[in-house]
């Protein structure tokens, strides 16, 4: 049978090709895409990780707001996700230079939860788009772990395993990509208990 060369899954699709064509997607380059704008509500973190070892610090970093969204009655898996978009955003997005930050940017209510991790990088590959948009539009992220290593035909290198971003889209409510005022990119985390 043909394949549809729309199928987000098929490496082979027009999309898949297309994307991996695009190389890096800057979100500096897209003037025309609404800034997230840091509501006045959230309380701020701002921190910078180290190149090496950062696995802890980032821990360290996320470990207080999870602790607190727990104590409200949030499931701890939220953690994971809070942990690796915190990751994906020094890793990634900031491609591990110590100079840059990440801020997490959070609100604690009585039945929710919402954070936005910030990273200064704004970049990321553009097979990462079909990857998102196949989760979304299949939901088996809640089924299974999606690994982007695998659905983009990459090898896996040492340091990562792939399967961050479908943690989090499997842990909490609702995930959105954001730009921030300086073109990094935004991910805002929902999580309602």
């Amino acid at each position: 049978m043909n394949e549809d060369i729309f199928n987000f899954a098929n490496d082979a699709s027009f999309v898949r090709l297309k994307a991996k064509r695009g190389g890096l997607v800057s979100l500096a380059d897209f003037d025309t895409i609404p800034t997230f704008e840091i509501p006045e509500t959230y309380r701020v973190n701002r921190y910078t990780f180290p190149s090496e070892n950062y696995a802890p610090h980032i821990r360290d970093a996320v470990e207080k707001i999870a602790k607190s969204a727990e104590k409200k009655g949030c499931n701890p898996n939220f953690f994971t996700a809070l942990y690796e978009a915190t990751l994906n955003a020094h890793q990634h997005g900031n491609k591990l230079d110590s100079k840059k930050s990440v801020t997490l940017v959070y609100i604690i209510k009585e039945d929710k939860v919402r954070t936005a991790i910030i990273d200064e990088g704004g970049q990321f590959e553009a097979d990462f788009i079909p990857f998102i948009l196949n989760m979304r539009l299949e939901g088996s992220y809640k089924k299974t772990f999606h690994n982007y290593y695998q659905f983009s035909n990459q090898e896996k290198p040492a340091t990562n395993n792939g399967t961050g971003t479908s943690f989090m889209h499997a842990y909490v409510d609702d995930v959105a990509y954001l730009k921030s005022k300086d073109g990094g990119l935004v991910v805002h985390l929902t999580k309602t208990f």
